[in-house]
């Protein structure tokens, strides 16, 4: 029988891990490095090994790179 409490999800959460940044921003994690370490994306270090980006700023670092229509 399975455990009733449920796991929380990331899609639920609005903080993501970097698989989760990868599969929301349709991104490499070789992409995701490079944003870290150039300051393009901002993400919470919680301790040596785990490390949180919020969706929000997600989205904000993608619309950096939209490119509008010409009208």
């Amino acid at each position: 029988m399975k455990n009733a409490t449920t796991k929380p999800t990331e899609e639920n959460s609005d903080y993501l891990r970097p698989d989760g940044v990868c599969r929301y921003a349709r991104i490499s994690r070789r992409t995701l490095s490079d944003w870290q370490a150039r300051r393009i994306i901002p993400f919470i270090k919680v301790s040596s090994k785990c490390v949180l980006f919020r969706k929000s700023d997600i989205d904000k670092a993608l619309s950096r790179f939209e490119v509008s229509a010409v009208q």
